[in-house]
């Protein structure tokens, strides 16, 4: 039986004459993360847990019993609260706890229970391979556990971005499924110049397909997969070399296939050919469902009272993965540049692997071993690191050119945030207990006491024609580039969207910088890390970024800072990637991928279960 997604949770919680210890788990049950099914497999229990929090400079409980401001801790990746609310309660003698303080203790409880909750045995994963995905694991995963286990890979359990990825494809029928995949190997799809394959027999590994001698991502995967390519059955891989997914898919086709998924039937031959592309809906539309806040919009059903409205009231990100989510989010077309700069034609689904994936593609995501090996640099100590949040990057991430709204992309719009003047703002931090507090300061104050941001070198991606280069170059602002040993000596570092997926992520958490990232992008990692715990997520609007800075560096005048808060989660985030993003842990993901692959590959008509491991 599948799990149903919790509703919204909407209201004020007031914690009035509580103890530490319920307090604590009233707030852990207030704003745990929502999941389809997710959930442990034990109800929670405090004295299972390790309640030492790394974060024990921050108050979770006062004397004076603080409240929390009325909150949305929705299914849709925002934290919202109401600022009406907290200038109400603040109007008597009651505090409220500032949200982030909430945010990041919640991260360490649940990074906790997620590492208690993991399987030890393969009977037990088993067991909960099958509770999660409603069905058996793939022949081979008996080794995939043992190879894994001895290769000290954390978290076994935690691969559910990967199953919801490819679940669709278990309504093909075997023959399809071999028919599209074959299709993709042999360049007999609109796709064929941006493949390359990657191929398996006896343990070999060979190149071929349009892509397969250009540029360094063929051999990259070559050199991941070459570990464990003994332990794979024969196949061929066919890899989109792209930085974008390209394979989109109508909601109502997504629906189709997880219908008959979840009613264990194969879809019909109509539905096989079937796109499901509705009249008068087009584009991103196609991508969802009828009852999402875009496809609202577009039908006019919208209710502008609703909380969730991105417009009204602060939100902070607490599920990275569904507030990438364009369909509940439909301002993010608007803010990044691949989004605003494209309108989809849906495709039936067919098995592309890729580098990234988003919402409404039917792709199977890689890890990516593209800059893994990146040098880290020399990393200060985090008392000798400079007390701003850096960034440098090139004028990528849309084309500009006047055919673009490329002012309104993600990279031009954090340096124009971060660096131009707008006249005072009200931002939220928190006094000396952590209680919400307010102060009003002029941006461009903000600005030189928080940011150094800019671009690097000269525009690309330009048309020069229309001008276009020469307003990028006069308009924003251009800072010399900045080698990762520069770039260490900053407390905090921003990781944003370029054309696709960021591929600096893994250096800048090697560093004991606190990384914040701001990403339309889910990766391949998105179960087996915990945001405000290993990192800051930071919306893509930029919104949250003032009452970020303000939490950890403090006011104007660098009152109430975080600044061992801040440490602690540099140095969690570098220990994890450490120990669980290692080129051992991206062969992990591999293997289990590949497995389900081969699966889908070689399974009998007659016997659907004939691939499987039981």
């Amino acid at each position: 039986m599948y799990h149903a997604i919790p509703t919204r949770r909407r209201g004020c919680l007031a914690i009035i004459t509580l103890g530490v210890p319920i307090f604590i788990l009233t707030v852990y049950l207030t704003y745990r993360q929502p999941a389809e099914s997710h959930h442990p497999r034990f109800p929670l229990n405090p004295t299972r847990l390790n309640w030492a929090s790394p974060f024990r400079l921050l108050r979770s409980s006062h004397s004076s019993n603080p409240q929390l401001v009325q909150v949305n801790h929705s299914q849709d990746g925002y934290l919202y609260f109401d600022d009406k609310v907290y200038r109400s309660i603040n109007g008597t003698s009651q505090p409220v706890l500032h949200p982030i303080v909430s945010l990041i203790n919640n991260a360490t409880r649940a990074w906790n229970l997620k590492l208690e909750s993991q399987s030890k045995h393969l009977s037990s994963a088993i067991s909960e391979y099958r509770r999660r995905n409603h069905r058996n694991p793939p022949r081979g995963y008996d080794r995939w556990w043992s190879w894994a286990s001895q290769n000290n890979v954390k978290l076994l359990d935690e691969y559910d971005y990967l199953h919801k990825s490819i679940e669709p494809f278990f309504a093909l029928p075997p023959q399809v499924f071999r028919q599209r995949a074959s299709a993709l190997a042999s360049d007999q799809t609109k796709w064929a110049t941006m493949i390359f394959v990657v191929s398996i027999r006896n343990g070999q590994l060979s190149l071929s397909g349009h892509q397969a001698n250009i540029g360094p991502r063929p051999k990259e995967m070559v050199e991941l997969l070459k570990d464990i390519a003994h332990l794979l059955p024969d196949m061929d891989i066919p890899i989109s070399v792209e930085d974008l997914p390209a394979v989109s898919v109508s909601a109502k086709n997504y629906e189709h296939h997880i219908q008959a998924v979840r009613n264990s039937t194969l879809l019909s031959s109509q539905d096989l050919t079937d796109i499901k592309d509705q009249p008068g809906i087009y584009g991103w539309s196609n991508s969802c469902s009828s009852q999402s806040e875009l496809r609202r919009n577009l039908d006019g059903l919208q209710d502008l009272s609703r909380s969730r409205n991105p417009y009204f009231g602060p939100s902070y990100i607490h599920d990275p993965v569904a507030a990438s989510n364009f369909c509940d989010h439909p301002e993010l077309i608007q803010l990044n540049g691949f989004l605003s700069a494209t309108q989809p034609k849906v495709h039936q689904f067919f098995p592309l692997f890729s580098f990234t994936k988003l919402h409404g593609f039917a792709e199977l995501p890689l890890s990516p071993p593209s800059q893994f090996r990146q040098e880290v640099g020399k990393d200060p100590s985090w008392e000798a690191k400079k007390d701003k949040l850096f960034w440098r990057g090139s004028t990528t991430g849309t084309y500009f050119a006047s055919i673009n709204n490329w002012r309104k992309s993600q990279r031009t719009r954090l340096v124009m945030f971060s660096n131009e003047p707008r006249g005072n703002v009200s931002v939220r931090t928190t006094d000396s207990k952590d209680h919400l507090e307010y102060f009003d300061a002029d941006t461009k104050v903000l600005n030189d006491r928080y940011f150094d941001i800019g671009f690097t070198n000269s525009p690309v991606q330009c048309d020069i024609n229309d001008r276009s280069c020469e307003a990028v170059q006069k308009g924003y602002v251009f800072k010399p580039y900045s080698q990762p040993s520069q770039t260490n000596t900053f407390k905090y570092l921003l990781d944003v969207d370029g054309n696709g997926w960021s591929g600096r992520f893994h250096r800048l958490m090697s560093t004991k910088s606190a990384i914040l990232k701001s990403t339309i992008f889910p990766e391949w990692y998105a179960d087996r890390i915990q945001p405000w715990y290993h990192y800051i997520p930071v919306k893509v609007d930029y919104q949250d970024l003032y009452d970020i800075m303000a939490f950890f560096l403090g006011d104007s005048n660098g009152l109430n800072a975080h600044d061992q808060v801040g440490k602690q989660i540099g140095q969690q985030g570098h220990d994890w990637t450490e120990k669980s993003w290692r080129l051992t842990d991206m062969q992990a993901y591999m293997y289990l991928l590949l497995l389900e692959y081969s699966r889908l590959l070689n399974r009998e008509p007659e016997n659907l279960h004939s691939m499987d491991y039981f």
